[in-house]
């Protein structure tokens, strides 16, 4: 027998034994085969949620990143500083500008640097009595009664300023901060050109006198 004729025999043989084959066993082979497909179905199935739900994880970081809790970044901060900054540069500026024209509280101010200013001259006369006759507090004579006498005159004169200050030009002081608070943008706005308007007009006006 040839070789080619005892190939032939085997592959005869093969197919007789695939069609003789039984019911049962070729069902079972059926299922195998179709749950060897539905397994890769199934796989497939339960890895797409897996991605999905991990892209959605990843939106959910970006969103939480670029949200209101984010942290800030030093830009960020130094940016957000010099903004506050400059509003609060805006309102100290108002703030001066509304007090001066608050009625009466010019005259409180005349007051109050008349009385500090003569008791930092009465502890200069002080000052220099100790300085020119010495330590002597002898009430007896006129050096240690001008030395003695201008250092009292000088500590009530600082204190009696302070204390005008507190009774007298807080009160304005108090209603210009509110009146400041209360103050839109375009308030602000007009308060300064109102200002420099009145700035330029006494500009003008004095250098007409000249």
């Amino acid at each position: 027998m040839s070789l080619k004729d005892t190939i032939e025999g085997a592959r005869r043989e093969a197919e007789g034994n695939a069609v003789g084959r039984p019911k049962k066993e070729a069902e079972a082979v059926t299922s195998t085969s179709e749950e060897r497909k539905g397994f890769s179905r199934s796989s497939a199935a339960k890895a797409r949620p897996v991605r999905e739900a991990g892209a959605s994880v990843r939106v959910e970081s970006k969103a939480k990143a670029s949200g209101p809790g984010r942290a800030e970044t030093k830009e960020e901060k130094k940016e957000r500083k010099r903004r506050e900054r400059e509003e609060e540069d805006i309102r100290n500026r108002a703030y001066d500008l509304v007090l001066r024209e608050l009625p009466g509280y010019k005259k409180t101010e005349k007051v109050f640097w008349a009385f500090l200013g003569v008791g930092m001259a009465l502890a200069v006369v002080s000052l220099a009595c100790a300085y020119v006759f010495g330590q002597n507090t002898d009430l007896g004579t006129w050096q240690g009664i001008l030395s003695v006498a201008s250092l009292v005159l000088a500590y009530a004169a600082i204190i009696g300023s302070f204390i005008y200050d507190m009774v007298k030009r807080r009160p304005f002081r108090k209603a210009a901060e509110a009146r400041v608070r209360g103050l839109s943008d375009k308030k602000l706005l007009e308060l300064f050109q109102r200002a420099s308007a009145e700035a330029s007009a006494k500009k003008v006006e004095k250098d007409a006198k000249k």
